[in-house]
């Protein structure tokens, strides 16, 4: 690794995106999903480094698989990050019946992180999260108008869960996104837009593995199969 390469401290890194003069933007960037796989961070070993242009990253897991590239985003890491074709963007938990002030902290990190990734010239699609009415400025301001975001529905038990829907509407009119990935089970408000062709729902961790079992069968990539539909 060269020696001139080097990052700012963490929290110097933080400072770069900063809210003290309002919601950094998320910019619209061109992703193409044909021929792409899909891996979480904490299964990265498996995938050979001349192959991880690929692969788009998940960070859809627990906090502490992925906190070390927020609190500790040393140059290595974000080479690792620089790696792959694409990311999804950090997956920080928020949390409907918990304290306020820390689902704002994690939705700040999920769009900082973004927001820094994109300013290194990474493509990361913003991963969309609220957890009442009172994040959706937060959530979906300064997004520019036809970018890819992506949601997570994995936690989601019911099909038509209240506060989910509540947002989702909002989230479109306000972010007016290209394409919503949704990871984890449709729910009932996606139904329409998956038929458009708006929502394509990505792998869970148990549909990856399926996935490359289909591969080795000598059968279509899950998103091929999807934008040939």
């Amino acid at each position: 690794m060269s020696q001139n390469k080097v990052l700012p401290a963490p929290v110097q890194w933080e400072r770069r995106v900063s809210f003290k003069k309002g919601i950094p933007w998320i910019r619209k960037q061109r992703i193409d999903f044909h021929g792409k796989k899909f891996v979480l961070i904490n299964e990265i070993s498996k995938i050979p480094l001349n192959e991880r242009k690929n692969y788009i990253l998940l960070f859809f897991t627990r906090d502490s698989d992925f906190n070390a590239f927020y609190k500790d985003l040393t140059q290595e890491r974000l080479e690792i990050l620089q790696g792959f074709y694409a990311i999804v963007g950090l997956d920080f938990s928020t949390h409907p019946d918990g304290d306020h002030d820390e689902n704002v902290v994690a939705i700040k990190k999920n769009r900082r992180f973004c927001t820094f990734c994109q300013q290194q010239d990474i493509l990361c699609i913003y991963n969309v999260v609220w957890s009442s009415k009172d994040d959706y400025k937060l959530s979906f301001s300064n997004v520019e108008k036809g970018a890819v975001v992506a949601l997570s529905t994995y936690r989601i038990s019911a099909p038509n869960d209240k506060l989910f829907r509540d947002g989702y509407e909002p989230m479109k009119r306000r972010i007016r996104p290209s394409v919503i990935l949704c990871y984890g089970n449709l729910q009932a408000c996606m139904e329409q837009d998956e038929k458009s062709g708006l929502v394509i729902r990505i792998p869970t961790r148990f549909r990856i593995v399926k996935q490359e079992q289909f591969e080795k069968a000598g059968q279509y990539s899950f998103i091929d199969l999807l934008l040939t539909a």
